[in-house]
Order: structure tokens, then sequence, then C-alpha cells
């Protein structure tokens, strides 16, 4: 059955004109889902703010708080920038400014306050820049501490007798966006070690890969007296390295400062591997910034203690107590295994070994996946995950929430850490696809965190180049991957900033996307996209996520990358996501009626694809859900080596019996592509059956409550109709929701039958569209239908009657549930000549240019007004004379003549073309409702009258051409643009109303 729904879920018909919201108008059918036309404040999306420093304008934040207010935002992340924590031209200010100050006390609570005052809440960020350091003391304890080494070669029966090698401590940074460490402090040993040489390789000139004899490895801290050692080395081989490890403090700094005093000298990168580095910076919360009246308006108003992507370096990532830790949980010492930690794997995103000479084991593979790297990273996991629940701790006590961008960049399992944090959060920067999202959504649904946040909107594409279209669609991809809530990324301080020209404060050098605030012309359009992503929020916020598939997967060091292609899978309607063998541990890991988690996410089979490792928990877990019943589908071999040291004989003999038992739920297959053919023998099905190869790029997203199942649907690919079965419990309807204008309606084209909905959906490339099932009186609906019937909806009267719209004059025949036949007959003569078929054209052109004032020093635009007059030819501004470089708002007038208005037996349809940015529009002076920018149509039949009609368009751009005009002078924090060809290689952003535009009318018809 096709339908249309308020996001144009329509199919094209032959005048080539998808509908939905064209009849929405005249059918709402009131508000089946009580709080989705108006979402409340906690379902709306947030801007991350970035504050400059404390030497703000007090007044200006208020405003820039109440323009988020105005715009329908639901709060902001308040996050202290301090140019990325690297200072500049207002250093000499930190003495009163720097984070921490009573300066920046003040700042927070009149951010505060401005929040309450506006009815918004505010996440904030732990510290300066991205809140992974405070100020402190330098080699503070729960600052951030590294192991190092020294190392000197002993031949084989040779005596070492003397001072052990002194400390390496400069090693392979990765610099760039991340401080510097300061060499300055002392190495405390704690331990000695040596180890034989099996072979020496070298890739190159620089990297020389060293294995070592196991055998020979051997712990030499008890022989080692005030930094001496002597120790004569076995002649069993040839040659030895003799190594002596110290702990030492990082010394990396989050936020530069000026050495006046503790809080100016900047911040300081915390312990992020034990409860201590929390603790130090809560004491510093405590002890500078969190009054009596900041405390109260916490509680009122604040959601979140929020810590942004971890980005801090170690030659080694170590914490002071590592040693016992590691002991007591592995069982034993791990001295002498050290010098294999050094290793890629356990780098800064895993981008490169800290020293040049990498050791390994002599017959192991180099592939970072020893039992003792693995111990090392399970052992470095364990005290994150102490560090994250301190924070949980100690937010509840100020009756907040922990949301932080969990573990990755570090050599930790993200999937066992992220159902630690109740707010866990990902970025669209690192995780570009729906796959990689559902890496890190499994693990929160599994622990019952139903809102996942992405910091979403970063890219390096050129400050004021990012389009609202190419931002929804970063919308559309997380929607996909099941995330929930959008923090855009981001909004500035719009007060002036020492060191920075028009148009104003710009973070991140001009690099990064995007600069959101009035000084935007696209702002004031931005309403209608707000509104939205608060109503899609609204719907993925319901009840819990539901997911057909869960794949197995062990992934630690993390990298984003995707895991499964799953083009397969959607073709045929399934939904997945992951857990890793440290989530099976989860009180909710439990199978009934052979379903795992049914509470939850009711995953209805396992696929395991080619997977290696695994814990002895997991593999008994895993033996578990095949006695249980649980469908699970095996690519290739089970896994079956233990991660770490311990349990593999454990996992050998569950492994063993899941391969010799002969389980009827359980298959192997040699490849991915007989997925589907093992899924079907299971008898394992999908929630929602897409069956066709266009539907290979349409993701659907699952949600489910009490009393109401919710289906969002995007399509990633080209525009196509989808046959859509959804499992729907009696007694449920369907209902379009329209998240453009809130608008509900009942639909009246599908067919019901043995619990399932089937229906049809045309959607665009990038369009969404939303589906409710809930409860409400069945009324007799459309099953079969002729290709020319594009919409059906119920009279507005609430009564049974049936009205649709036929895109053509042809006859036209349906089949109602009832089994009635109802015939629609060709168009009549007089209905053919009434039919509107309007072009408008000789468009009055009027550009509001935005370019800065007289001085260039001052943020503010001045809006010079240009007449381009008649435009016979619709076409970018970058295509007009003079108008190439402009940045503005561009308002577009015609008239048109209607010879009569239409009857009830037709509708008029305003078709806008492509929207390249905003648009918003007028007839006849009365503003539309919003417009779906994947699909600019727009029932207009109440807003004409006959004779002389006017259309009033406008449409904003963005600021990219009038930067990429002046980029050799635009200036932040002193210094112009940091990759100037972001903008001279680009070519000019092509913006304006580019048509055509047009009025058609269609048929409309009661049944």
């Amino acid at each position: 059955m096709r339908l249309s729904s308020c996001q144009l879920l329509a199919s094209t018909a032959a005048a080539g004109v998808a509908v939905g919201q064209y009849i929405a108008t005249s059918s709402n059918n009131g508000n089946a889902i009580q709080g989705f036309e108006a979402p409340a404040t906690e379902y709306r999306p947030k801007f991350r703010y970035w504050l400059p420093d404390a030497d703000v304008d007090h007044d200006i934040l208020k405003g820039d708080v109440q323009d988020l207010k105005k715009l329908g935002a639901g709060g902001l992340e308040f996050l202290p920038f301090y140019n990325y924590g690297f200072g500049g031209v207002n250093d000499s200010k930190l003495e009163t400014y720097a984070f921490g100050k009573p300066a920046f006390r003040d700042v927070l609570q009149i951010a505060l306050e401005a929040t309450k005052a506006n009815g918004l809440s505010m996440d904030v960020a732990l510290g300066a820049s991205q809140g992974q350091g405070v100020p402190s003391k330098p080699l503070t304890p729960g600052l951030a501490v590294q192991l190092v080494y020294g190392k000197a070669t002993v031949k084989g029966g040779a005596k070492f007798d003397g001072e052990l090698p002194a400390a390496e401590i400069n090693w392979n940074e990765n610099l760039g966006y991340i401080h510097p460490q300061e060499k300055f402090g002392d190495n405390h040993l704690i331990g000695a070690s040596a180890a034989a040489v099996a072979s020496k390789n070298a890739s190159d000139e620089s990297n020389t890969y060293i294995s070592l004899h196991e055998k020979s490895l051997v712990d030499l801290t008890k022989y080692v007296k005030d930094g001496k050692l002597t120790w004569t080395a076995p002649k069993d081989y040839k040659e030895y390295v003799l190594f002596a490890h110290y702990e030492r403090y990082t010394n990396q700094r989050s936020a530069d400062g000026v050495p006046t005093d503790v809080i100016a000298n900047g911040s300081w990168v915390t312990d992020h591997f034990s409860a201590t580095g929390a603790k130090l910076a809560a004491s510093f919360w405590e002890k500078n910034l969190l009054t009596t009246q900041i405390l109260q308006l916490l509680k009122e108003v604040g959601k979140h203690t929020w810590e942004d992507s971890m980005e801090i370096q170690a030659s080694l990532y170590w914490s002071p107590g590592f040693l016992d830790r590691f002991k007591s949980k592995r069982g034993y010492n791990v001295i002498k295994y050290l010098p294999i930690l050094f290793h890629k794997s356990t780098s800064f995103q895993a981008e490169q070994a800290p020293y040049n000479t990498t050791f390994y084991l002599d017959g192991t593979p180099d592939d970072g996946q020893s039992k003792y790297l693995q111990d090392y990273r399970l052992t470095l996991n364990e005290g994150y995950q102490e560090y994250l629940q301190t924070f949980e701790n100690w937010a509840a006590s100020l009756g907040l929430s922990h949301s932080c961008q969990v573990g990755y960049n570090i050599p930790l399992d993200v999937l066992a850490d992220v159902p630690i944090v109740s707010t866990p959060e990902l970025e669209s920067l690192g995780f570009t696809t729906p796959d990689q999202m559902y890496q890190f959504v499994g693990p929160a649904h599994l622990g019952r965190r139903n809102i996942i946040s992405t910091e979403i909107g970063a890219v390096a594409t050129g400050a004021y180049s990012q389009t609202i279209p190419s931002l929804v669609n970063l919308f559309h991809e997380a929607f996909a991957g099941g995330v929930n809530a959008m923090m855009i990324h981001g909004m500035t301080y719009t007060g002036e900033q020492v060191g920075s020209t028009w148009p104003g404060y710009t973070p991140f050098q001009y690099i990064y996307t995007e600069l959101w605030s009035p000084k935007q012309p696209a702002w004031k359009y931005m309403s209608e996209v707000i509104d939205y992503t608060a109503r899609n929020q609204f719907v993925l916020q319901q009840g819990v996520a539901k997911k057909d598939l869960v794949f197995y997967l062990y992934k630690d060091p993390y990298r984003m990358v995707d895991q499964y292609n799953g083009t397969d899978l959607r073709a045929s309607g399934y939904t997945y996501e992951y857990l890793s063998p440290a989530n099976f541990g989860s009180k909710a890991f439990k199978v009934s009626n052979k379903v795992l988690d049914p509470s939850g996410a009711g995953y209805r089979a396992l696929v395991l694809d080619q997977q290696q490792f695994i814990t002895a928990e997991a593999s008994k877990n895993l033996v578990e859900l095949a006695d249980a019943g649980l469908p699970i589908v095996v690519i290739g071999s089970l896994p079956s080596t233990a991660i770490g040291s311990k349990g593999q004989d454990i996992v050998s003999k569950n492994i063993s019996k899941l391969k010799r038992s002969k389980y009827s739920n359980i298959a192997f297959i040699k490849s991915a592509d007989d997925v589907l053919n093992a899924l079907g023998k299971l008898s394992v099905k999908p929630r929602v059956t897409t069956g066709s190869d266009a539907a290979k790029n349409l993701y659907t997203v699952w949600r489910s409550d009490k009393g109401s199942d919710y289906l969002l649907l995007f399509n990633q690919g080209s525009s196509s109709t989808f046959e859509i079965t959804a499992e729907v419990e009696q007694g449920k309807i369907p209902y379009k929701l329209n998240a453009w204008t809130g608008q509900q309606v009942a639909m009246a084209s599908f067919k019901r039958s043995s619990g399932k909905v089937t229906f049809q959906v045309s959607l665009k490339e990038g369009q969404t569209a939303i589906v409710a099932f809930t409860s409400g009186k069945s009324k007799t609906s459309i099953v079969t239908q002729s290709e020319n019937v594009i919409d059906a909806s119920y009279s507005s009267d609430g009564k049974d009657g049936i009205f649709v719209l036929l895109g053509d004059t042809q006859a036209a025949s349906l089949t109602l549930s009832n089994g009635k036949t109802k015939k629609i007959p060709v168009a009549s003569s007089s209905d053919k000549k009434n039919a509107l078929n309007i072009d408008i054209g000789n468009w009055n052109l009027t550009l509001e240019s935005w370019v800065p004032g007289p001085d260039e020093t001052k943020s503010a635009s001045v809006k010079k007004v240009m007449k381009l007059g008649t435009q016979k030819l619709l076409q970018p501004w970058s295509e007009i004379s003079g108008a190439q470089n402009v940045s503005g708002v561009g308002t577009y007038t015609a008239t048109f003549q209607v010879p009569r208005v239409t009857s009830k037996d037709s509708i008029a349809v305003l078709q806008l073309g492509p929207v390249l940015n905003t648009i918003r529009a007028w007839v006849n002076e009365k503003q539309l409702p919003a417009i779906d920018i994947y699909d600019a149509q727009i029932d207009v039949s109440d807003y004409l009258v006959a004779g002389t009609n006017t259309i009033r368009v406008e449409v904003a751009s963005t600021l990219f051409n009038a930067v990429k005009a002046r980029v050799d002078y635009v200036k932040a924090n002193g210094v112009g643009p940091a990759a100037t060809a972001l903008y001279t290689f680009a070519d000019w952003q092509k913006h304006g109303l580019i048509g055509p535009v047009s009025i058609k009318s269609l048929r409309k018809v009661s049944l």
C-alpha cells in the first residue's frame, strides 16, 4: 500500500509530485502521540557554547543564551575554550580571567542564571578547553603520569656494574593539536629487567623491531640498590637489552597560562586511570567554583558534568599503583614484560610506537594482541572505569549526571566502558558511519543508557562553510546510527574578542565548522530545523531501541572503522549493533523465548564474524546462549583464544563444546555472503521487512514503549519507493508523523495481516519519515490501489471517509479492507480545464550582502542592499554578475495569475526546487508552514486567491563566500586562517533560489 506522510512519505506519480504535506493541513487527526508537536526542552538539540575566556561582556553572554531560547534549542554545553587551551593574545589577562579564577566563577554563575531565566539546561565542561585537566601545582598526586625507560646493550656473559640507564624522556609525541609534554620533574624507578635479543629488523632508517626470547625475560628489580645494578648476563644468548623503567609525570597542559599563581598558570592533564585524577578535578571545583549559589543553580538547570574526547599523551599510559593493580588482577608481576608494552597499539590513536625501537616476543606476531599487551590494556581499562565511576558518583552528589566521549583515542575497551557513563557521547568527526555508531550504542542500550549524545557538525572544510542540508544529513546519519541527542558544534560567544576581526570570534583558526550564532545569515531561519530535530529526538528517546541482530566484537584498542558492510541486512530489513565480551556480563544479558535481552533491544540472533579472542567468562556466556536456544550465526570460526594470560583452558573447553555439540540453533557459514541464508534457516526474521535491493541504503530505527511503537526511516540512497512490512500488535494503527510541521495523520492506505502492517513509502535521497503505531479506532483502509493514487487520508471530521490524491487525469481503482472496490473515473473535461499548471517566473531579487563595517576589527556585519532586479532565469548567486562573493539573504518576489481557486476536488501544490541552504516562503503575505528541505513542495490551496497572487521566498547563505573573498585579512586570536587552502582552492559556494518554481494541481477524490 502506498502512503505519503507529513514528511512527504509518498510515491512519485506521473506528474512527478510526491505529496504528504499537502493534505496535512486539512487532515490532521489530532495528537495520537502526546508531546510530538511541540517537544519539551529536554528533547531539543543543544549547542556547544564556546566562551573565549572569562574576559567577556556579561550582557552579551546573557543575550547569547537568550538567542538559543528564541531559536528553540534545549540548552548549551558551557565550554571555556581558551583557544583550545593554547592561549593567545589575551594571555596577559589570565591572572584575572583564567579558568578557575573568581572572574570565571562569576561568568559561570551568569551563564547558569541566564540558562534558568530562559528555561534551558546546561552541561558544564570539567575544565578549560576539553575538560581533561584542572589548575594544580605541577607534580601533584592526581595529575597524569606515564612510564618511560632507559636501555643499554649487554653482551652475553658480560657483567653490567653501575648506574642504571637513564630515562629516555624524549619520545615520539603526537603533536599538532595536542600540548607537548614539559620536561621537568624526577623519574621514579619502578623496576629493572633484561631480555635476550632473538632478531633485529629495521623497517626504515628510524624504526627497528627487535624480537626477544620470552624465556630470557628477567625481573632484576630486587638487585637494584641506590639506582645501581650489578648483573652478569647469561651466556645462553649473544646479546641482551637491559631496561630501567621509570614513572614520571606527563606534564602535559590542557590549557596554557601565565606563571603568576597556580590557577593563572593554566591546567594540567589529570590521571585518567584511577579515581585519584577525578578526585583532584572534583576537589578543585569544590574549593574554587562551587559556591552556594552555583550549587543551587546546578541543581535547578544543570544536566551534566562533561569531558571531551581524550587528547592526552604518554609514552606508556600509566597510573601510580598500576603495578599493584596489575598483580592483583592478572596474577603476576608485569615488570619483565614492560618493554613489549611500549607498542604502537598502546599509543595515542594507535598511530606510532613511542620509541623508534619496538620490542616483541620471538615466535609471536607483532599485531598488538599478545596476551601481555591485552593484560596491560585490561588493567588500564579497569583504572579508567574507576575514573569514570568516580565522576559518576560526584556528579550525582551535585544533582547532575555525567557525560563524556568515552574511551576512544586511548588503548581502552570502549564497548566495555560506555555503559558506565550516564550519557555516553560520541562525535560525528570520528564516528562517520552508522556502523561505527552501532559499536558504541549497543553497549549503551544493554546498559539501559537511553540517551546517547553526539558532538555533531565538526567538519574540516573551513569555518562558515557548513550548509543546513549538510548539517541535517549528519543528524540523519546519527539517528540511523542509534544516536538520539544532538549536541551541535557549536555556538560562539558573539561579543568582541581581542585579536579577532570580522566576522567575529572564530575557534579552531577557521579550520572546522561551524560557528552558529546570529552572526550567520542562516541563524534566523534555523528554527524550523531545530524544531524538526527536536521532534525526531522526541521519537527516538521514547521507550527502548529494538534491534534484530547483535554482532560479537572484541576491539581493544578501539579504532573507529566499519566492521560490517550491512547492505545485505538492510536490503532485507534487519537491524543490528555490537556488544563486546565485557558486555556479556551485564545483568540484562539474558535469553527468554529465544530472544536476548527481551525487555531491552530484544536481539533475535547473535552473529560472530571472524572473531579470534574471547574471555573465559564470555565463552561460558556463549554456551549459555546456545543452551537457551538463541539463534547464533558463526562466520568462519568461533573465537578460541583467551583474552590476556588467563582462562585459555576454560575458553578451549567451552568453544569445543559449541563445536562438538549439535546445536540446531547454531549455523556455521564460510563467509558473510551466506548470512541471510543462515538467518532464514534459523527462522530469524526482522521486525521490519523492506524486501528490495533499493533498501540496501534504507536505514530503519525502531523504538518501543508500553503503548506505542515508532519507526524512523532514513534513505541514504537515491529516491525510491519502498514496501514496508512491520510487526504491529493488533489494535495499534499507523500514524504518519511529520517532523517538519508536527502534524499527525492516521494512515488510510495500508494492509493488515497476521500481526503485520504493510504500506509503501517514497523517499527522496537523504529524506526521513516517521510512522507511529499506537492504539486508535480501527477504520476502513485502502489495501490496493492504482499507480496514479499517490496519497490517501481520512476526512478531518472523524468519520471513516477517505480522500485520495491522483497524480494524473486517468481512471483509478482501489480495494478497501472491507472487500469493496472503488472506481474513480477519468477526470472530466472541466476538471482538466480547471487544473492549475503555473510556472512562476520574472523574479525580482534583492540581496542583503553581509560584509565587514568600516572598522574591520569589529565583528558586526554591515548589511548592504543589492537590488538586482528581474531575474528571468533562476540561478545561484555565484553565477550572477556582481554577486559571486556575496553572503547574506536573498529575497525573491514574484506575481502570478490564478484563474480560479482550487475546489474541493483538487489541491494546489507549490514546488520550489532544490534547497541549497535555507528556505522560507510566503504566499499573499501569509507565511507557509516549515518546508522539507529534501523535497520542497507544499499544499498552498488555502493561500491562493482568484486573480493576482504574490509570492515571496527568502533564502539565506553561509558566510563562506564573504570570508573567502577576505581570507587574506580575517583573523582570529591575532592570526589568520590556519589552512587558507580551504578557501583559496574551494569554489564559490552556490546559494539562492534555483527553482524551477511552479504550482500544479492534483485531483482530490472522496471515496
